[in-house]
């Protein structure tokens, strides 16, 4: 279960951890709120919400085995989320590491929230050796990027917009075991439907006999 709606909640309680999260809860933030609670903060050297999130300087150039994950008991282990810059030499489809590279489409989904657009997302996928020849492993990056909009009036100066594009917030994921998961939670779905279905079928048959 994602929290992210009870983060008042869980930061007032009496836990001494300010970034304590109940029993049963991960973090995992929706899009817009990655976006507009934790890199906005970021760029903008305000206090997080909670501190899951954190900092290298460019993670882009690091191999996808190479990246810590699992950084905290409230983050699956095959998952992390990182605030990372990007290296002007990197704003390409193709960025390149020790043992591989990390390629993208291009395309940018929009993030909104409302009716506002409040940022852009990229995939990134990790391949093994040197383009355009690779092989493609399981991780994936999700590379999120802020809307100049979201920045208030009065700070939004030229070096702001540069720190903006600059500065994006990232999940990295093994999507391999992300539709493993989310194939053995179709499975249960689908158990559970079949077990009710049965139940349904069953008292059907009990009242007609009864008839």
């Amino acid at each position: 279960m994602a929290l992210l709606n009870n983060m008042k909640d869980s930061s007032s309680s009496s836990n001494p951890d300010p970034d304590f999260l109940p029993i049963g809860y991960r973090f995992s933030p929706s899009p817009a709120q990655f976006v507009k609670l934790f890199l906005c903060n970021w760029i903008l050297c305000r206090q997080l919400p909670l501190n899951h999130i954190k900092y290298i300087k460019y993670l882009f150039q690091l191999d996808a085995d190479q990246v810590p994950k699992g950084q905290s008991k409230y983050i699956c282990e095959d998952e992390a989320f990182y605030f990372t810059e990007i290296n002007p030499n990197e704003m390409l489809s193709i960025r390149t590491t020790k043992n591989g590279y990390w390629e993208t489409n291009g395309e940018e989904e929009e993030v909104i929230h409302g009716n506002n657009i409040v940022g852009f997302k990229t995939i990134w996928n990790f391949f093994w050796g040197r383009a355009p020849n690779g092989e493609i492993s399981h991780w994936r990056i999700e590379e999120y990027r802020l809307h100049p909009s979201v920045i208030p009036a009065d700070e939004l100066s030229n070096s702001m917009m540069e720190k903006t594009g600059r500065c994006v917030a990232c999940k990295i994921k093994n999507i391999e075991k992300e539709e493993e998961a989310y194939r053995f939670s179709m499975m249960e779905t689908q158990t559970e439907s079949d077990e009710m279905l049965d139940s349904s079928e069953s008292d059907y048959d009990e009242n007609i006999g009864g008839n």
